[in-house]
Protein backbone atom coordinates (compact mmCIF):
# COMPACT_ATOMS: atom_id res chain seq x y z
CA UNK A 1 0.00 0.00 0.00
CA UNK A 2 1.78 3.58 -0.97
CA UNK A 3 2.01 6.41 0.96
CA UNK A 4 -0.68 8.29 -0.45
CA UNK A 5 -3.07 5.63 0.23
CA UNK A 6 -2.13 5.21 3.88
CA UNK A 7 -2.57 8.96 3.97
CA UNK A 8 -5.67 9.21 2.85
CA UNK A 9 -7.27 6.46 4.97
CA UNK A 10 -5.84 8.23 8.15
CA UNK A 11 -7.40 11.35 7.37
CA UNK A 12 -10.55 9.36 6.83
CA UNK A 13 -10.33 7.78 10.08
CA UNK A 14 -9.35 11.07 12.02
CA UNK A 15 -12.49 12.53 10.33
CA UNK A 16 -14.70 9.48 11.40
CA UNK A 17 -13.47 9.98 15.22
CA UNK A 18 -13.54 13.91 15.03
CA UNK A 19 -17.53 13.97 16.41
CA UNK A 20 -20.72 15.07 15.40
CA UNK A 21 -20.11 16.27 12.19
CA UNK A 22 -18.59 12.98 11.22
CA UNK A 23 -19.97 10.26 9.51
CA UNK A 24 -18.94 7.78 12.48
CA UNK A 25 -21.67 10.05 14.23
CA UNK A 26 -20.45 11.60 18.55
CA UNK A 27 -20.75 10.32 21.91
CA UNK A 28 -24.85 11.50 22.32
CA UNK A 29 -25.24 9.75 25.71
CA UNK A 30 -22.57 12.63 27.46
CA UNK A 31 -24.34 13.20 31.29
CA UNK A 32 -23.00 16.50 31.23
CA UNK A 33 -24.40 17.48 28.07
CA UNK A 34 -27.86 15.61 29.14
CA UNK A 35 -27.87 17.51 32.78
CA UNK A 36 -28.29 20.68 30.96
CA UNK A 37 -31.04 23.23 31.70
CA UNK A 38 -33.98 24.04 29.75
CA UNK A 39 -37.12 25.08 29.39
CA UNK A 40 -39.80 23.70 27.60
CA UNK A 41 -43.42 23.51 26.47
CA UNK A 42 -45.02 20.50 27.87
CA UNK A 43 -48.74 22.71 28.10
CA UNK A 44 -49.10 21.67 24.06
CA UNK A 45 -52.21 19.44 23.31
CA UNK A 46 -49.67 18.98 20.03
CA UNK A 47 -48.06 15.19 19.71
CA UNK A 48 -44.93 17.71 18.61
CA UNK A 49 -44.13 21.07 19.28
CA UNK A 50 -40.76 22.41 18.15
CA UNK A 51 -39.46 26.01 19.14
CA UNK A 52 -36.04 26.94 16.88
CA UNK A 53 -33.70 29.10 18.16
CA UNK A 54 -30.50 30.58 16.32
CA UNK A 55 -28.05 27.86 17.63
CA UNK A 56 -30.55 24.95 18.74
CA UNK A 57 -33.95 23.60 18.59
CA UNK A 58 -35.92 22.16 21.07
CA UNK A 59 -38.98 19.57 20.48
CA UNK A 60 -40.95 18.37 23.18
CA UNK A 61 -43.07 15.16 21.55
CA UNK A 62 -45.98 12.87 23.07
CA UNK A 63 -44.39 9.46 23.46
CA UNK A 64 -47.88 7.52 22.71
CA UNK A 65 -47.67 8.58 19.01
CA UNK A 66 -43.89 7.17 18.72
CA UNK A 67 -43.53 5.80 15.22
CA UNK A 68 -39.67 5.10 15.15
CA UNK A 69 -37.84 2.38 17.73
CA UNK A 70 -38.75 -0.59 19.31
CA UNK A 71 -41.81 -0.68 22.35
CA UNK A 72 -40.36 1.71 24.95
CA UNK A 73 -37.92 3.20 23.01
CA UNK A 74 -37.72 6.41 20.22
CA UNK A 75 -35.15 6.55 17.87
CA UNK A 76 -33.70 9.78 16.78
CA UNK A 77 -31.27 10.76 14.07
CA UNK A 78 -29.95 13.21 11.82
CA UNK A 79 -28.21 12.83 8.24
CA UNK A 80 -25.09 14.88 7.19
CA UNK A 81 -24.14 16.29 3.72
CA UNK A 82 -23.70 12.81 2.29
CA UNK A 83 -26.89 12.00 3.04
CA UNK A 84 -25.64 9.64 5.76
CA UNK A 85 -27.82 8.74 9.25
CA UNK A 86 -25.95 9.96 12.68
CA UNK A 87 -27.34 9.79 16.04
CA UNK A 88 -28.95 12.94 17.42
CA UNK A 89 -26.89 14.85 19.86
CA UNK A 90 -29.27 15.35 23.13
CA UNK A 91 -29.08 18.16 25.80
CA UNK A 92 -31.14 18.69 28.69
CA UNK A 93 -33.12 15.52 28.01
CA UNK A 94 -36.15 15.36 30.29
CA UNK A 95 -39.29 12.96 30.30
CA UNK A 96 -43.00 14.41 31.68
CA UNK A 97 -45.29 11.95 33.03
CA UNK A 98 -49.10 12.83 32.52
CA UNK A 99 -49.39 13.83 36.40
CA UNK A 100 -46.89 16.48 35.94
CA UNK A 101 -43.78 14.29 37.39
CA UNK A 102 -40.51 14.83 35.38
CA UNK A 103 -37.46 13.33 34.99
CA UNK A 104 -34.36 14.86 34.39
CA UNK A 105 -30.19 14.50 34.29
CA UNK A 106 -29.60 16.58 37.64
CA UNK A 107 -25.24 16.16 37.80
CA UNK A 108 -25.34 13.63 35.73
CA UNK A 109 -27.60 11.00 36.88
CA UNK A 110 -31.37 11.11 36.21
CA UNK A 111 -33.75 11.86 38.83
CA UNK A 112 -37.36 11.48 39.32
CA UNK A 113 -39.16 15.07 40.71
CA UNK A 114 -42.03 14.57 42.29
CA UNK A 115 -44.57 17.62 42.33
CA UNK A 116 -43.78 18.18 46.08
CA UNK A 117 -40.28 18.85 45.49
CA UNK A 118 -39.10 15.93 46.73
CA UNK A 119 -36.63 13.79 44.05
CA UNK A 120 -35.33 10.31 43.81
CA UNK A 121 -32.58 8.73 41.90
CA UNK A 122 -34.08 6.28 38.92
CA UNK A 123 -32.97 4.72 35.57
CA UNK A 124 -36.13 4.80 34.28
CA UNK A 125 -34.51 7.01 31.52
CA UNK A 126 -31.57 6.26 29.50
CA UNK A 127 -29.91 7.11 26.43
CA UNK A 128 -27.44 5.03 24.05
CA UNK A 129 -26.23 5.00 20.73
CA UNK A 130 -25.62 3.06 17.58
CA UNK A 131 -23.47 4.26 14.47
CA UNK A 132 -26.60 5.81 13.25
CA UNK A 133 -29.22 6.81 15.84
CA UNK A 134 -29.78 7.78 19.16
CA UNK A 135 -31.87 5.77 21.49
CA UNK A 136 -33.61 7.01 24.14
CA UNK A 137 -35.36 4.35 26.46
CA UNK A 138 -38.75 5.95 27.94
CA UNK A 139 -39.78 5.62 31.66
CA UNK A 140 -43.13 5.03 29.97
CA UNK A 141 -45.47 4.91 26.64
CA UNK A 142 -47.37 7.80 27.57
CA UNK A 143 -45.77 10.87 28.53
CA UNK A 144 -43.50 13.58 26.78
CA UNK A 145 -40.12 13.42 25.88
CA UNK A 146 -38.41 16.96 25.66
CA UNK A 147 -34.88 17.30 24.68
CA UNK A 148 -32.72 20.17 22.66
CA UNK A 149 -30.31 19.50 19.99
CA UNK A 150 -27.95 21.97 17.85
CA UNK A 151 -28.47 23.39 14.31
CA UNK A 152 -26.65 25.84 12.09
CA UNK A 153 -28.12 28.06 9.19
CA UNK A 154 -31.50 28.74 8.53
CA UNK A 155 -33.52 25.36 7.78
CA UNK A 156 -34.13 22.13 10.20
CA UNK A 157 -34.78 18.67 8.75
CA UNK A 158 -36.52 17.05 11.84
CA UNK A 159 -36.53 13.24 10.90
CA UNK A 160 -40.27 12.22 12.47
CA UNK A 161 -39.56 10.42 15.54
CA UNK A 162 -43.72 10.45 16.34
CA UNK A 163 -47.17 10.85 13.58
CA UNK A 164 -49.70 13.02 14.64
CA UNK A 165 -50.13 17.04 15.08
CA UNK A 166 -47.18 19.19 14.58
CA UNK A 167 -46.68 22.51 15.20
CA UNK A 168 -43.25 24.62 14.37
CA UNK A 169 -41.79 28.04 16.27
CA UNK A 170 -39.76 29.60 14.15
CA UNK A 171 -37.18 31.89 15.45
CA UNK A 172 -37.93 35.45 16.17
CA UNK A 173 -38.76 38.25 12.78
CA UNK A 174 -38.61 35.28 10.65
CA UNK A 175 -41.19 34.11 7.97
CA UNK A 176 -41.52 30.66 5.09
CA UNK A 177 -44.25 31.95 3.64
CA UNK A 178 -42.39 33.26 0.56
CA UNK A 179 -41.77 30.08 -1.88
CA UNK A 180 -38.75 31.76 -3.60
CA UNK A 181 -37.03 32.50 0.03
CA UNK A 182 -38.57 29.11 2.03
CA UNK A 183 -39.41 25.91 1.93
CA UNK A 184 -41.56 23.97 4.14
CA UNK A 185 -42.35 19.99 3.46
CA UNK A 186 -44.95 18.99 4.02
CA UNK A 187 -47.33 22.22 3.47
CA UNK A 188 -48.51 22.93 6.89
CA UNK A 189 -52.05 23.44 7.27
CA UNK A 190 -52.20 26.57 9.00
CA UNK A 191 -50.17 29.14 10.82
CA UNK A 192 -50.47 31.30 13.27
CA UNK A 193 -48.62 34.38 14.80
CA UNK A 194 -47.88 34.77 18.45
CA UNK A 195 -45.21 37.46 19.35
CA UNK A 196 -42.85 37.65 17.61
CA UNK A 197 -42.88 34.48 16.36
CA UNK A 198 -44.48 32.91 13.41
CA UNK A 199 -45.76 29.21 14.10
CA UNK A 200 -46.61 26.66 11.02
CA UNK A 201 -49.03 23.88 12.26
CA UNK A 202 -50.16 20.93 10.67
CA UNK A 203 -53.15 18.87 11.49
CA UNK A 204 -51.60 14.78 10.71
CA UNK A 205 -47.94 14.45 10.03
CA UNK A 206 -47.19 10.59 8.35
CA UNK A 207 -44.32 11.65 6.45
CA UNK A 208 -40.63 10.74 7.70
CA UNK A 209 -39.15 13.84 7.58
CA UNK A 210 -40.28 17.43 8.20
CA UNK A 211 -38.21 20.15 6.63
CA UNK A 212 -38.61 23.63 7.36
CA UNK A 213 -36.51 27.07 5.55
CA UNK A 214 -37.22 29.85 6.64
CA UNK A 215 -36.34 33.66 5.88
CA UNK A 216 -35.43 36.88 7.97
CA UNK A 217 -38.52 39.38 8.18
CA UNK A 218 -35.63 42.21 6.76
CA UNK A 219 -34.44 39.35 3.94
CA UNK A 220 -38.29 39.94 2.33
CA UNK A 221 -37.19 43.59 2.09
CA UNK A 222 -33.86 42.93 0.32
CA UNK A 223 -35.68 40.79 -2.08
CA UNK A 224 -38.39 43.29 -2.54
CA UNK A 225 -35.58 45.92 -3.30
CA UNK A 226 -33.41 43.43 -5.56
CA UNK A 227 -37.09 43.07 -7.90
CA UNK A 228 -38.03 47.07 -8.07
CA UNK A 229 -34.68 47.15 -9.27
CA UNK A 230 -34.87 44.64 -11.66
CA UNK A 231 -38.14 46.02 -12.78
CA UNK A 232 -36.62 49.10 -13.22
CA UNK A 233 -33.50 48.01 -15.09
CA UNK A 234 -36.11 46.06 -17.19
CA UNK A 235 -38.60 49.14 -17.78
CA UNK A 236 -35.70 51.14 -18.90
CA UNK A 237 -34.05 48.83 -21.10
CA UNK A 238 -37.17 48.24 -22.95
CA UNK A 239 -37.90 52.05 -23.38
CA UNK A 240 -34.35 51.77 -24.60
CA UNK A 241 -34.76 49.39 -27.23
CA UNK A 242 -38.01 51.02 -28.41
CA UNK A 243 -36.05 54.35 -28.76
CA UNK A 244 -33.49 52.82 -30.94
CA UNK A 245 -35.54 51.01 -33.23
CA UNK A 246 -37.68 54.45 -33.89
CA UNK A 247 -34.21 56.27 -34.48
CA UNK A 248 -33.01 53.97 -36.73
CA UNK A 249 -36.27 54.16 -38.79
CA UNK A 250 -35.66 57.54 -38.92
CA UNK A 251 -32.66 57.09 -40.56
CA UNK A 252 -33.92 55.15 -42.99
CA UNK A 253 -36.12 57.26 -43.78
CA UNK A 254 -33.97 60.49 -43.74
CA UNK A 255 -31.42 58.01 -46.17
CA UNK A 256 -33.76 57.55 -48.57
CA UNK A 257 -33.59 53.54 -47.93
CA UNK A 258 -37.42 53.14 -46.94
CA UNK A 259 -39.27 52.69 -50.55
CA UNK A 260 -42.85 52.93 -50.60
CA UNK A 261 -44.30 50.00 -52.95
CA UNK A 262 -48.03 50.63 -54.13
CA UNK A 263 -49.27 46.77 -54.83
CA UNK A 264 -52.80 47.66 -55.17
CA UNK A 265 -53.32 44.12 -56.93
CA UNK A 266 -53.03 45.87 -60.78
CA UNK A 267 -51.11 44.61 -63.17
CA UNK A 268 -51.57 47.16 -65.78
CA UNK A 269 -48.64 47.94 -67.77
CA UNK A 270 -46.47 50.61 -66.87
CA UNK A 271 -47.01 54.37 -67.26
CA UNK A 272 -47.02 55.39 -70.94
CA UNK A 273 -46.73 51.74 -72.36
CA UNK A 274 -50.89 51.27 -72.17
Amino acid sequence: MNRRLLAAVAVFVLFGLAGCTTIFGADVDDPEALSEEAEYNFDTDRDAFITVNRDNYTAVYNTSASATGDEGTMELWRTNRLTIEQPLELYGLQFRYDNGTTIRYIEGEPMRIHQDGTTEPTDSLSVDNTRRRTIVDLPSADGQLAYTTPKTGKRIAVYAPVHGSYEIALPPDTDAALPLLSQVRPSNDDREEVGDRVHLQWDEVDTSVVVVRWYLDRDLWLFGGLVVIAVIAAVGGAVYYYRQIKQAEKTRKEEGFDIDIDDDGDDGPPPGMG
